[in-house]
């Protein structure tokens, strides 16, 4: 069937379409004044999106507008809401939803009903490109529509500050709780060091420790030159011991009286030596001068030995100093390595100090802040535009539902109208005679011509 065709056939049928398209008209209208009126309240919200935090001033990661606002949609339409809203408007005992809702005697089935209520008239729809977002509600009753979408509003923009700080409040409570235990271990710190401090006599030890070290470096010093003494002694001993045996040393020549002995007793040899060429041996002069060398030689033999006993003396007194440095140096090297034992261990006191209070300091740092946040009260959801009571119904729509009623009339009447020309097929058009005989039509009359048969002879021609 071609479209010149169908034309025609709703052109002959049109009656057909025009009864089921009044039908529908008036099945719509007649549905549309029985069904209830439901009106439409609508709160408008807006989202502060700043990027600083107002506790500490900065700047903080920009957030994606879109999923923060599905975010707060699922807030505002949480159970944990409506419940608020439940209990701040009281609609337990809310006599017009009573009516509509047909209340029970207990209360759990009341919220039950009106969870079901708000579930169903409660929409939230973000304006596009923008941060604002609009909680609607439909009721029956306008004044209830408005003061639920106004009550939905409020309380979520509660709710958002509560769950802002709840977070903080729970932080802020276990740094409370840390800090109790971070000052004590503080404290215990303090206390330890300070008991060091008191049981070692501790007031700069550095400086001690410095003098104490200094102090050894003067011991050690003072042992070398002792012992670079005793060596000395040692030697000039030895030597003195031996030429005491073999002759006079040349260490006791050091001495002024063996000087002067070695002098005389030379003097006496050559007068000796002198005596023995002129008088002989046996003269008494020879004599006397051989007692006088005698005498001289035991004189210096005394000096040679009260020289080797000073130095005997010394030696045993060089001995005796480089073992009282020894052990002086010996004490003096546990004191010194004490000090720095204890120095180690202060300084270990005074880092585990230093790292407690760093640690107690930053966590009181931290505590301040979140108690700050737990107590701020400002939410970043403000309102822009406050429900009022509508004077329109939002539904029905008279007009969407006589337009689709319209729709669905002419649908139904084409539909209609076709199945009755399928069931009552006629000839319309020289294209359906020759399609239905299978000859070529010769010749038609116009419908110009202003002749128009009559329906016998229309009847008579069908047939």
């Amino acid at each position: 069937m071609t479209i010149d065709n169908l034309i025609l056939v709703f052109i002959a049928r049109w009656r057909t379409i025009a009864i089921s398209t009044a039908v529908a008209l008036v099945f719509a209208a007649i549905v549309t004044m029985l069904l209830p009126k439901t009106y439409t309240a609508t709160t408008d919200l807006i989202i502060d999106n700043k990027d600083q935090d107002p506790i500490s001033g900065q700047v903080q990661p920009t957030r994606v507008l879109a999923s923060y606002i599905g975010t707060q949609a699922v807030i505002i339409q949480s159970p944990n809401v409506a419940k608020k809203v439940i209990e701040e408007l009281k609609l337990t005992s809310n006599a017009v939803l009573a009516e509509q809702l047909h209340f029970k005697d207990d209360l759990k089935s009341r919220q039950s009903a009106l969870m079901g209520f708000l579930d169903r008239g409660l929409s939230v729809s973000p304006a596009q490109n923008s941060s604002v977002f609009s909680i609607s509600f439909s009721a029956r009753d306008p004044e209830i529509a408005a003061q639920l979408a106004n009550a939905f509003a409020q309380t979520y923009m509660k709710t958002n500050l509560e769950l802002r700080i709840e977070p903080a409040k729970q932080i802020n409570q276990w740094y409370d709780e840390q800090l109790a235990s971070l000052r004590e271990t503080l404290i215990e710190k303090q206390n330890a060091l300070a008991t060091y401090q008191e049981k070692h006599d501790i007031i700069a030890s550095t400086d001690r420790l410095d003098l104490e070290s200094n102090k050894l470096a003067e011991l050690s010093s003072m042992l070398i030159a002792a012992q670079g003494e005793r060596l000395n002694n040692t030697s000039r001993n030895d030597q003195i011991l031996s030429g005491i045996r073999g002759g006079i040393p040349a260490q006791a020549m050091e001495n002024p009286q063996v000087q002067r002995l070695s002098g005389e007793l030379a003097q006496a040899q050559v007068r000796l030596n002198d005596t023995a060429t002129r008088v002989g041996e046996n003269h008494p002069q020879y004599r006397q001068a051989l007692s006088d060398v005698e005498g001289i030689k035991a004189q210096l033999q005394q000096a040679v030995r009260s020289v080797s006993g000073s130095l005997k003396s010394s030696l045993e007194l060089s001995l005796s100093r480089e073992e009282q440095l020894t052990a002086e140096l010996a004490i003096q090297k546990e004191r010194v390595l004490q000090l720095s034992r204890t120095r180690n261990e202060l300084n270990l006191l005074k880092q585990e100090v230093d790292n407690a209070q760093a640690t107690y300091d930053q966590a009181l740092g931290r505590s301040t802040k979140t108690k700050l946040e737990s107590r701020i009260a400002q939410t970043d959801i403000a309102l822009l535009n406050a429900a009022e009571v509508p004077r329109r119904p939002s539904s029905p729509k008279t007009p969407m539902n006589l337009m689709l009623a319209l729709i669905a009339g002419l649908l139904f009447g084409s539909a209609f109208a076709l199945i009755q020309e399928w069931m009552d097929r006629r000839v319309r058009s020289s294209v359906d005679l020759e399609q239905g005989l299978g000859i070529p039509v010769l010749a038609y009359l116009p419908a110009d011509m202003g002749v128009r048969p009559s329906r016998g002879l229309l009847k008579k021609g069908t047939m």
